[in-house]
């Protein structure tokens, strides 16, 4: 039964998106099929429901948090965020990488967009690193730390998990910081051991009025997190207020601060993030109706049937594996509207806590934005950097990697997800 229904869905889903249609025209035909073919009822339910999933609050919290990633990325303040760690890490063997995995988690969970950072971090890193490295070391890096964007908070795809499941989003924000800040400290270790010192280079010394003078120019940028997740949990701001907020100081200190952008070049910047917007809306529109046919079709029921056979750490295994795929081939947000709703009756069956299976979900597609052949990082990449995809793709190996070992722990060891919120 489950089969007979999965089938002609994944065939619709996978034949549109080789047609290279809309993933938000892939996943309503696959709505409509469900409606018609396997509930037998009429598709005006599923229009209506494309209105009705665009009147949750917690959705404002999205166009905010894109305009002021957008206003960021347009200005020099991911310039200063790297310089100021490349001055504090540049006596540490691997520092400049290493540099660049963290400002890039910094800035991608500001920005709220993958490939925003990978394309801002690979204007200013990719030249020099692969001048003190190697091309590969530095596609690497730049490529895959751009997908910590999805994980650290604020997180867009948090967000939508949070809408998606009825999970408390302050909560998946706090869910994310010791997973993040995990796997930032596992590659920083990588880079640590791979990244053999030149001889013949003279070392980098450590200048404490070097650091200050950069430190002081990437403070602006540095604060924006801080004020986010710093005014939702002192209660002063819901997401959407702090979302709100966080537009605000960009757009104050990109155009009155720093002067990075010039007043009347804000409205394309916001265009560009209310187009982003519009995706990012239609996505929700579509995979809510889909998840809704999905309910009446019985298919998370089916899938729990499905998954009984299993103990805990099976389920968890082919969770992860399932999620692996699908990362390779849809986008973060379109993949966790489309499966959580379906898969959270069974992991609570299972005993997982709703924010350990969010963090789980994330971490996972946060692989698939830089997983050969599919990886939207990679595609961006090969746009700004005009390097081939093949070379780009074979540099991200090691890092897939270690982002798949960072996962089993994470997967494994729950308290990493639910110890700062509290489950």
């Amino acid at each position: 039964m489950l089969l007979n229904i999965l089938i002609p869905v994944l065939v619709i889903l996978i034949v549109l998106s080789l047609l290279k249609c809309p993933i938000y025209v892939s996943i309503l035909a696959a709505a409509i099929y469900l409606q018609i073919f396997v509930n037998h009822m009429s598709i005006a339910n599923l229009f209506t429901g494309v209105f009705e999933s665009m009147t949750k609050s917690a959705l404002m919290a999205v166009p905010f948090f894109m305009v002021a990633g957008s206003i960021i990325a347009a200005s020099s303040l991911g310039t200063r965020l790297i310089n100021a760690f490349i001055e504090l890490l540049k006596s540490v063997r691997g520092g400049f990488p290493i540099a660049c995995v963290v400002a890039n988690g910094i800035f991608g969970a500001i920005s709220g967009s993958g490939p925003a950072a990978t394309a801002v971090f690979g204007k200013i890193c990719y030249e020099p690193l692969k001048e003190k490295y190697n091309e590969k070391l530095s596609l690497g890096v730049i490529v895959s730390s751009a997908s910590l964007s999805t994980i650290i908070p604020p997180s867009v795809s948090m967000i939508i998990f949070g809408v998606a499941t009825e999970t408390s989003i302050s909560k998946l924000f706090l869910a994310g910081l010791i997973p993040g800040i995990m796997i930032v400290a596992i590659v920083s270790v990588y880079l640590v051991i791979r990244c053999k010192p030149n001889k013949d280079a003279p070392k980098e010394q450590f200048s404490l009025k070097s650091f200050g003078k950069a430190l002081l120019q990437s403070i602006p940028v540095l604060v924006l997190p801080i004020i986010v997740l710093g005014s939702i949990y002192s209660g002063l701001c819901t997401p959407t207020e702090a979302g709100a907020l966080s537009a605000l100081y960009a757009f104050v200190v990109a155009v009155f601060g720093t002067r990075d952008i010039k007043l009347k070049k804000v409205p394309s910047v916001i265009k560009g993030a209310g187009r982003t917007t519009a995706q990012i809306f239609l996505l929700i529109a579509t995979s809510t109706v889909f998840s809704q046919a999905a309910t009446v079709a019985q298919l998370p029921q089916l899938l729990q049937q499905a998954f009984a056979g299993m103990g805990y750490i099976q389920f968890m295994l082919m969770l992860n594996i399932v999620l692996l795929i699908v990362g390779c081939f849809f986008d973060t947000g379109a993949a966790i509207l489309i499966l959580a709703p379906m898969l959270m009756p069974t992991a609570l069956a299972f005993g997982v806590s709703p924010l350990h299976l969010g963090i789980v979900f994330i971490a996972n597609l946060a692989i698939g934005l830089f997983t050969p052949p599919f990886g939207l990082n990679i595609f961006v990449a090969q746009s700004v950097l005009k390097r081939p995809i093949g070379i780009i793709a074979r540099s991200v190996l090691p890092y897939i990697a270690l982002y798949f070992g960072s996962i089993l722990l994470i997967t494994y060891i729950p308290v990493l997800s639910t110890w700062l919120p509290g489950r």
